[in-house]
């Protein structure tokens, strides 16, 4: 029943013409008259796109470029490395030696070595090799372990004359030789690895006096309170030395101008009193 009605109704309907103009876009052959029914309508057929490959092939050849002539780098030869030879360390020379006679005396031997230098003279004869001297040396060895107290102490008497000599000459050495000779010895002891000499204290010197606070620390280690420090020894924070600066510093910090006056006084005034005395001193030397 459905079919001959819509038949009927379908072959009433008028049939549609399309008429496309050729400047239009789409050609005559695309849209072809075509009818129109209720249950299907006919595709239009559009033409064939050209395919992307063929396309792009054809922009390619117009855009290519013909490949440019790369130009020939010569790369520069580069110089061989000259090895430079290490320079070599220019040692400066070493300091002269200083003559005996000014440089200072040399200190007495022990008892021991002067025993031992008296058998050598005795039997200098007789020493020919280092095998000559070994046996010497054994036999003053063996020699010296046999005596008493009272065949060694001639030796010990004659090493105390010559340690009073020595003390005599070192103090005039040191009271007339000149720091440039001091300096040449000292820079060549130092080429030898050896330790430099020095001057040493003599009893004519005028040491610098003490501070004020050194002065109170002083005071204060001889006080009831630094004795029982000391002898309280070594504690948590220190000997018993540290423990008394520790406490003298605190009580100085504490205390007045007026309690700190007489250790100020006594110091300026010793330091008056060596100022005095290193110049007159000074004027007499020279």
């Amino acid at each position: 029943m459905f079919s001959l009605f819509a038949r009927r109704i379908v072959s009433g309907l008028p049939v549609l013409r399309i008429n496309v103009s050729s400047s239009s876009a789409l050609t005559s052959s695309a849209f072809a008259a075509t009818r129109r029914t209720f249950f299907t309508t006919r595709r239009i057929q559009l033409p064939v796109a050209a395919s992307k490959s063929a396309s792009t092939a054809v922009k390619k050849t117009k855009t290519k470029a013909a490949p440019k002539k790369a130009k020939p780098t010569t790369k520069a030869k580069s110089k061989p490395k000259s090895r430079a030879t290490p320079k070599e360390k220019i040692e400066p020379p070493r300091p002269k030696m200083v003559p005996k006679s000014q440089r200072p005396p040399s200190r007495p031997p022990n008892a021991y070595l002067l025993f031992f230098s008296r058998l050598v003279q005795g039997q200098k004869d007789n020493i020919k090799s280092t095998t000559d001297t070994q046996a010497v040396a054994q036999q003053a060895a063996a020699a010296w372990k046999g005596f008493t107290l009272a065949e060694k102490q001639p030796f010990y008497d004659e090493v105390e004359v010559l340690k009073k000599q020595y003390e005599e000459r070192l103090h005039d050495y040191w009271k007339t030789t000149p720091p440039q000779i001091v300096r040449k010895i000292n820079a060549r002891r130092k080429a030898d690895g050896k330790k430099k000499i020095h001057r040493p204290r003599q009893e004519g010197d005028h040491t610098r006096p003490m501070g004020a606070f050194f002065r109170f620390i002083g005071n204060f280690r001889q006080s009831d309170d630094g004795r029982a420090i000391q002898e309280a020894g070594a504690t948590i924070t220190g000997r018993g030395a540290v423990n008394v600066a520790r406490e003298a510093g605190k009580r100085w910090r504490a205390m007045s101008a007026s309690d700190k006056a007489p250790y100020m006084e006594a110091s300026q005034k010793a330091h008056a009193d060596w100022q005095a005395n290193k110049s007159a001193s000074a004027s007499e030397s020279s």
